[in-house]
């Protein structure tokens, strides 16, 4: 029984990521201190910062105070505990994640191509690409909006999922940015999706306005919602403006709306970063958990991903 409860001490505690380069140290784990006394290489230094197996062996809980950065309402607490702590998505790992990634030819130049300009950040990573395609084949969308479609990853990335434009596939990008757009057109031709999207040159607010006049004066609407998925990519002091219509205007009942950056490379959770841009996804991400006219969940894919489905 000691025997077992080894193994699965080290199972366990494996779980756990350990930041690559922290040396592996032998440790007491005091859930089994009464029945042994070391711990091999793979359970590593987790029992001496505070970790311990709760009864069942299946999860790892605080012994006293939260987790670093946690709260007690976020779980890491012996009354409130993480049933899984997150991973550490280092270097190879993330390759790894890559390898196992299924991208097309076409998006793979587009991204290397990308990586050369300025604010090649801001393009979507390819497991974002290949799962917001999995979310129209899912879906079944045949229209999307995307507001800040930059060189125009996720926007191939969905289209390649709608069907063709002689069936009602169309998915309108919006942009501010021509050289952006330059690049697009490129990949969008090369993608085979030109004739499917439709580009937007201009503000997304102006943007989003026109889009919700051309419903009403089209008599297959009748001014009701006609998109089946929305994808906000834009400036962030925007965002509540352009959910917001797509709540109210765009998106049909049941329909999804997809919204990058809210982890915002973790700047969310720390209080020291005090500038407009994080505090304006700050106050996002908490009127869009408590709006009940969404359903709601947030993923950490990409820079964090909120799903949410027009009730």
């Amino acid at each position: 029984r000691v025997g077992g409860g080894l193994v699965m001490a080290a199972r366990v505690f494996h779980r756990v990521s350990v930041r690559r380069g922290t040396p592996p140290v032998p440790a007491v784990v005091r859930g089994f201190a009464s029945q042994i006394a070391v711990v091999p290489r793979l359970a590593t230094a987790h029992a001496h910062r505070g970790w311990v197996v709760s009864p069942n062996h299946r999860r790892l809980l605080r012994r006293t105070a939260a987790l670093p950065g946690a709260s007690t309402d976020g779980g890491g607490t012996a009354d409130d505990p993480w049933n899984k702590a997150p991973i550490d998505l280092d270097a190879p790992l993330y390759g790894y994640l890559l390898k196992h990634t299924r991208e097309p030819d076409v998006l793979r130049e587009l991204r290397v191509e990308t990586s050369t300009m300025r604010g090649s950040n801001m393009q979507v990573p390819p497991e974002q690409g290949a799962f917001m395609k999995l979310l129209v084949e899912l879906t079944g969308a045949t229209r999307v909006i995307e507001v800040g479609t930059y060189t125009g990853y996720s926007s191939i990335a969905m289209a390649m999922a709608l069907p063709p434009a002689s069936r009602g596939g169309k998915l309108v990008a919006c942009d501010s940015s021509e050289v952006s757009f330059q690049v697009a057109r490129k990949y969008w031709k090369l993608a085979g999706v030109e004739d499917i999207v439709e580009e937007r040159l201009g503000d997304g607010k102006t943007t989003l306005e026109e889009l919700i006049e051309e419903q009403k004066t089209n008599p297959r609407f009748n001014g009701a919602p006609s998109y089946d998925l929305g994808f906000i990519d834009a400036d962030k002091r925007g965002y509540w403006h352009y959910y917001n219509e797509m709540v109210t205007h765009l998106i049909k009942k049941g329909g999804l709306i997809a919204i990058d950056n809210v982890l915002w490379y973790g700047k969310v959770a720390d209080e020291t970063v005090t500038d407009k841009q994080t505090h304006a996804i700050r106050e996002f991400n908490q009127k869009v958990f408590q709006d009940e006219r969404v359903t709601h969940c947030t993923i950490p894919i990409g820079d964090g991903l909120t799903l949410l489905r027009v009730r």
